[in-house]
């Protein structure tokens, strides 16, 4: 039997868990779905030198860029992604960066949140 839902939210981390969170009481139907497993609880989650230098949570695993330069892509899959591993490291934004850039790429349009 096939199961339907509502809403299906891709990873748990900042975006995905806040938005699980507001809908809960919805009564609609959610599903999460992780790619990881949970981090396993041991002495070396609190070691910085271990999460940011060894980087003992991040795959073993090489991409590619458009050239075919191998690199290493940081990336967690674990319950929480990234959020659980960002280390509290916000970077303080300017005002340009909430307003519309043209970029190679397109246009990345202003935050739609006044100033």
């Amino acid at each position: 039997m096939s199961q339907s839902y509502d809403v299906i939210i891709i990873g748990s981390g900042a975006g995905g868990g806040t938005l699980a969170h507001r809908l809960a009481a919805s009564g609609k139907s959610i599903l999460i779905l992780e790619r990881g497993g949970w981090l396993p609880r041991e002495q070396e989650n609190w070691d910085a030198r271990e999460v940011f230098i060894e980087n003992r949570y991040v795959p073993k695993e090489t991409w590619y860029d458009k050239n075919g330069k191998p690199f290493q892509p940081g990336v967690h899959y674990w319950v929480g992604g990234a959020t659980k591993l960002y280390g509290a490291a916000l970077y303080r934004l300017r005002k340009e960066d909430f307003g519309e850039l043209k970029h190679y790429d397109g246009i990345s349009p202003a935050w739609p949140i006044p100033g």
